[in-house]
């Protein structure tokens, strides 16, 4: 059985997007999974194609899951861009047996077609190469008796599969030539903290012994430089970045 640290290593050292594919495929099957597929969740939006992924499914399963759009379909994607809890398949109202019939239904018995038996799906959120929020989910796919999976994955799957999605950023980044985005001064961290904890730009100004206009000026820097448009936007990616504390 491998470790945490087996597995960090692997990823870690991976150079590029093929070697950590394999890195993550080796992992997979050493915990007894059949296959995997990381996905891009930021992507999928009707009528721009397939967003971008890796993934050793079967490939008759992938022509049918693509052949039947089920991209559009898959309740998988909904859930984990709205949660960082792990979750099997089985979870999901939409997969339920009272949804027999339904599209979302059918992705699950295309599943089980292609001799899946169940799904273990670790939703994952970080920051991309250009500091510009980025989610994506790694679906395990199952083809024993269903009761085993539970028992048999370790709780630190989740910090491995962190772990790959921030390398896969990462790597895409030095790919497609994205820059981190420029550092925050200290004082625009200051301005930003303050905001973070309730005070508005007059009442930062009085804490720092600055202008209104000075406050005011350092906030907007801080979101000028990670692309954002709002103030609260900001403050979440300093807290994600540890730049600020709450």
């Amino acid at each position: 059985m491998p470790t945490l640290d087996d597995a960090l290593g692997a990823i870690e050292e991976s150079r590029d997007l093929d070697g950590l594919y394999a890195a993550f495929g080796a992992l997979s099957s050493q915990l007894g999974f059949a296959s995997f597929s990381y996905i891009d969740i930021r992507e999928l939006r009707a009528g721009d194609g397939l967003p971008f992924y890796q993934t050793s499914v079967r490939a008759d399963f992938a022509r049918t899951y693509e052949d039947e759009g089920f991209i559009l379909h898959d309740p998988v994607f909904a859930r984990a861009a709205a949660t960082n809890t792990p979750f099997l398949w089985t979870d999901l109202p939409d997969f339920a047996a009272t949804a027999r019939g339904t599209k979302p239904r059918r992705v699950l018995e295309a599943a089980y077609d292609h001799g899946y038996t169940q799904g273990y799906v670790l939703p994952v959120h970080a920051l991309d190469a250009a500091g510009r929020p980025a989610s994506s989910l790694i679906s395990m796919y199952w083809t024993q008796q269903p009761e085993e999976l539970a028992a048999g994955t370790p709780r630190w799957l989740r910090l491995a599969a962190l772990a790959y999605h921030e390398r896969a950023l990462a790597l895409r980044g030095v790919r497609d030539g994205l820059t981190p985005p420029p550092p925050l001064t200290g004082r625009e961290r200051d301005c930003l903290l303050w905001a973070c904890r309730g005070k508005t730009i007059a009442e930062t100004a009085i804490i720092l012994n600055i202008s209104d206009r000075t406050a005011k000026f350092h906030v907007e820097n801080a979101m000028q430089k990670p692309g954002v448009h709002t103030k609260p936007h900001a403050i979440a990616m300093a807290v994600h970045l540890g730049l600020i504390a709450p």
